[in-house]
C-alpha cells in the first residue's frame, strides 16, 4: 500500500486522523432550471438558512485550527457556459462537496456522480483542487465521464458519501435501485484502480441512500452502525465497540457526523431529531461532541459529514 506523505497538499488515511484542511459546502444551488435556492419562496430563502448552518460548522472547525476553504459560488449561467444549455434543468447543489471527490493517501479521485442534478457541482471545486494538485506528490484520478443526462448502466458511478476509508481498507456502499449512489461498475473501477487496498462492498437495505447514513467510525475500534440498514457488518468490525442505531435514527443522520480527531466529533441536530442518545453514547466513551443545528441540510439529504470534504488529516 502506498504510504501517505504527511507534508503533501492532500493527505488522508482514515476517518479520524486530526483534521487540518477541509472544504465546507456553501448554500448555493437550484431546485430545477427555474427556481434557485436564493429565491424568496413565501418568506423562506434556503441559501440564507444553509449559510447560517455552515457558519456554525466553520466556526467549530476553525476553533479546532482547521483551515477551511469554500467552493467557488456557481450561478446557472456559469454552469451553462461550461456544460451547455439545459445542464441545470434538474438543478445543482453545492452543499455537499464530499459527494464529488475522495482523497486516498496523496491521491485525489474525482467521481462521476449518478445523480443528474449533481454532475456539474465539481466545477465549484476545481480552483481548490487544481491548486492542490500542483504538488508533485499528488496524483489526480478521474472516473470515466459520460453524458450529463442519465448514467448508462455500464459506466462507473461513485459517490463520496458511499466511501469510508480506514487505512488499508476502503468500504463502499452498494444498493439495488439507488439512483444517486455508487453502482457496481463504480465499485469495480475503484477496486481495480486501488488494488493495493482491501476494497469492500457494504450492501445497503431498508431505504438508506448512502454509506454515511449507516456507518461512522469516530476512532479506531469504535463505530456507529445501523444494522437494519446494511445486509452484513464488515467482518473486521465484528470485535469492535459498536454503537447501534435504529433505522429511524440513521434516516435522521445520526451516523453522518464528522470526526475532528479521535476525541472530538461534530453531529447535526434538528428540532425533530436531536440525536441525544448517540451524543450520550459518544460522551460515555470520552469523545467531546459538538451539536449544531443542521435541519436545512438534512432536508436536502445530508448532514455534517456530507457537507465537509477533508483534504488533510494527520497520519501516523
Amino acid at each position: 500500500m502506498k504510504k501517505a506523505d504527511p507534508k503533501a497538499s492532500v493527505c488522508i488515511s482514515n476517518e479520524y486522523g486530526r483534521l487540518r484542511d477541509a472544504i465546507v459546502g456553501i448554500g448555493s444551488g437550484a431546485y430545477n432550471g427555474k427556481v434557485s435556492w436564493s429565491d424568496d419562496l413565501d418568506g423562506i430563502v434556503a441559501s440564507d438558512i444553509l449559510e447560517k448552518e455552515n457558519d456554525s460548522l466553520v466556526s467549530i472547525l476553525e476553533s479546532a485550527d482547521v483551515k477551511v476553504q469554500r467552493p467557488r459560488r456557481l450561478t446557472k449561467d456559469d454552469i451553462e457556459n461550461m456544460y451547455g444549455v439545459g445542464s441545470t434543468d434538474k438543478g445543482y447543489n453545492q452543499a455537499f462537496p464530499r459527494d464529488n471527490v475522495a482523497i486516498v493517501a496523496n491521491d485525489l479521485i474525482e467521481f462521476e456522480l449518478n445523480d443528474d442534478s449533481r454532475k456539474t457541482d465539481i466545477a465549484g471545486l476545481y480552483d481548490i483542487l487544481q491548486e492542490r494538485s500542483k504538488d508533485s506528490n499528488i496524483c489526480w484520478y478521474s472516473t470515466p465521464h459520460c453524458r450529463l443526462k442519465g448514467t448508462p448502466d455500464n459506466y462507473p458511478a461513485l459517490n463520496g458519501r458511499d466511501f469510508v476509508y480506514l487505512d488499508d481498507r476502503m468500504l463502499f456502499a452498494l444498493s439495488e435501485g439507488n439512483d444517486i449512489g455508487t453502482n457496481s461498475e463504480g465499485f469495480r473501477w475503484m477496486r481495480n484502480t486501488f488494488a493495493f487496498h482491501d476494497v469492500m462492498a457494504v450492501t445497503l437495505r431498508n431505504g438508506l441512500r448512502y454509506l454515511g447514513q449507516a456507518i461512522s467510525v469516530p476512532r479506531p475500534g469504535l463505530a456507529i452502525v445501523c444494522m437494519d440498514g446494511i445486509v452484513a457488518l464488515p467482518s473486521f468490525m465484528k470485535e469492535w465497540d459498536i454503537i447501534e442505531i435504529s433505522l429511524d435514527e440513521a434516516k435522521a443522520f445520526a451516523a453522518d457526523g464528522l470526526s475532528i480527531d479521535e476525541k472530538e466529533y461534530v453531529i447535526g441536530v434538528s428540532e425533530e431529531n436531536d440525536n441525544s442518545r448517540i451524543v450520550a453514547e459518544l460522551e460515555k466513551r470520552g469523545i467531546k461532541v459538538h451539536k449544531i443545528p443542521f435541519a436545512a441540510h438534512m432536508s436536502l439529504g445530508g448532514s455534517v459529514r456530507s457537507a465537509v470534504l477533508p483534504l488533510r488529516r494527520d497520519v501516523e
